[in-house]
């Protein structure tokens, strides 16, 4: 496969399913209660999450997957565990929250990501989101999202030891034995408005 190889980015479909749990599992860890709940809300049309899928065209295969959704201030406060972790952040009455994006390991370095955040904060402007908010896991030994949220102007609001374990979202961690142990970073920004982007 050569390193040039495009790929082509659409919303998630039913027939994903099976695909986008095993990339969420390799990549990412946790239960396959949280991979399913996020695969129905966004395959729900009156549901406000979002799906995209990165598929190699020769064959259509999943190479990446990202989900963002839109929450109002308390859900936002509690996705992002601000309670738990005696934080503040300047949330909005509604918000946008990159959930997660996971890119095979042989297709990194290609431009998926990049185009997820672009596809994602697009999204946002379109629906009149003023904010959005992210969780950079810092991946031990590997390149993280901490440099692609810094790349699309995000500002990192809080670096947390011990992230996932202090909030209860992820047991299962890839890296670590079983339950996550690992660092990450909140980031946050506004939405630009359609023309800027």
């Amino acid at each position: 496969m050569p390193d040039a190889e495009p790929f082509l980015l659409r919303p998630l479909e039913a027939s994903d399913r099976r695909a986008v749990r095993r990339l969420w599992s390799a990549r990412f860890g946790g239960t396959a209660s949280t991979q399913t709940n996020w695969i129905e809300a966004a395959l729900a049309p009156s549901h406000t999450a979002t799906g995209v899928v990165a598929a190699a065209p020769a064959d259509g295969t999943i190479v990446g997957i990202s989900f963002l959704e839109v929450g109002r201030r308390a859900y936002t406060r509690q996705y992002l565990g601000l309670t738990e972790l005696d934080l503040q952040a300047p949330l909005a009455e509604r918000n946008g929250l990159f959930h997660l994006s996971c890119v095979r390991v042989d297709w990194e370095g290609r431009g998926i990501g990049t185009a997820f955040y672009e596809r994602r904060l697009s999204v946002l402007a379109a629906r009149n989101v003023p904010r959005v908010f992210g969780i950079a896991w810092h991946r031990p030994g590997s390149v993280d999202s901490r440099a692609l949220f810094e790349s699309f102007g995000f500002t990192c609001l809080a670096t947390v030891e011990r992230y996932y374990s202090r909030v209860g979202t992820r047991p299962h961690c890839p890296y670590c034995a079983d339950e996550c142990a690992c660092t990450a970073s909140l980031y946050g920004r506004t939405v630009p408005t359609p023309h800027a982007l």
